[in-house]
């Protein structure tokens, strides 16, 4: 049993971060105050509980064996906190952890960071990308605090809210061969796609387009992410189908035009997701409030009207 209940916060800091210096960050505290407390776990339990492999500071089989009764205590002290205390957004300070793709970190980032700074200037944000497995499981366990984008698996145990409808169009330099014509699916047979392929519901709408379209045998090059899309596009003959607000704001800072795509692709609902473990927690409950309020309406996108 620990003696010193604040180990339980360090346990579950290096759980989340696997790094004592972003620990300590979460945290609040000295890289030395998190050391300290480690060295101090790892006498109580004769274990090392977490050993450096490469770069990350990863839970030995031992540590992930008391994990589950170990975090579940630590929500329940949180639990019993949280009811006695008024929560205040201008004096938290941790991290909030929030699983997305670059898209969301180029689209939504930028006015997340404006609300932090207005509202609590103290907290951080941090960004992450995982499988729809690991992103099960880390919003399951708290390792990461909500996730953006386009999600329709996530359903038992978790929650959404609506942020936008995001549109897709055709993506091309400026200088293009077709940049001045009326496109249409003959035109575009001349020409081969960048394609965005990842794991995911969305990526499976993009190819599919091509292939009803007969244009699979014309992707060119594959990529894992967006914005090395928008690069390879505005130096090549290359065209893309992005989602409009990614594309929007790649055409800020490469010479690229939008065009509308001749391929029917539906608009995809983007939205907030979080666990119902943390339904009722007063600081995720804040930061899902300000994402709603700072990310419903970036430049290209829908407004998504519910009932």
């Amino acid at each position: 049993m620990l003696k010193d209940l604040n180990l339980l916060f360090v346990f579950d800091a290096m759980c989340k971060n696997r790094s004592v210096s972003a620990s300590a960050e979460a945290l609040g505290v000295s890289q030395s105050a998190v050391s300290n407390s480690l060295k101090r776990l790892r006498e109580q339990y004769n274990d090392k509980l977490f050993t450096l492999v490469g770069r990350r500071m990863e839970p030995t089989p031992f540590a992930l064996s008391i994990a589950p009764a170990l975090l579940d205590a630590l929500e329940s002290i949180r639990g019993t906190t949280e009811q006695c205390e008024v929560f205040v957004p201008s004096t938290i300070r941790r991290s909030f952890t929030v699983r997305t793709r670059d898209v969301g970190e180029v689209v939504c980032f930028p006015s997340i960071l404006e609300g932090l700074d207005r509202e609590a200037p103290r907290a951080q944000l941090r960004g992450t990308f995982l499988s729809h497995e690991d992103t099960f499981a880390g919003l399951a366990k708290g390792h990461i605090d909500v996730a953006l984008g386009y999600l329709p698996a996530l359903k038992t145990d978790f929650h959404y809210a609506p942020l936008f409808e995001q549109r897709h169009v055709l993506v091309m330099r400026s200088s293009h061969p077709a940049a001045a014509v009326q496109l249409s699916e003959r035109i575009l047979e001349e020409f081969q796609f960048v394609l965005v392929e990842y794991e995911g519901s969305e990526r499976l709408i993009f190819e599919r387009a091509l292939i009803d379209a007969g244009a699979r045998g014309r992707i060119k090059v594959r990529l894992p992410q967006f914005m090395p899309a928008a690069h390879i596009v505005s130096r090549s003959d290359l065209v893309w189908i992005a989602p409009e607000t990614v594309a929007r704001s790649a055409a800020e800072n490469y010479p690229l035009i939008l065009r509308e795509c001749p391929y029917p692709i539906e608009d995809l609902p983007i939205g907030v997701y979080w666990h119902d473990r943390y339904h009722k927690d007063s600081a995720n409950a804040w930061f899902r409030s300000l994402i709603v309020r700072t990310c419903s309406s970036p430049p290209g996108s829908r407004p998504m009207f519910t009932p």
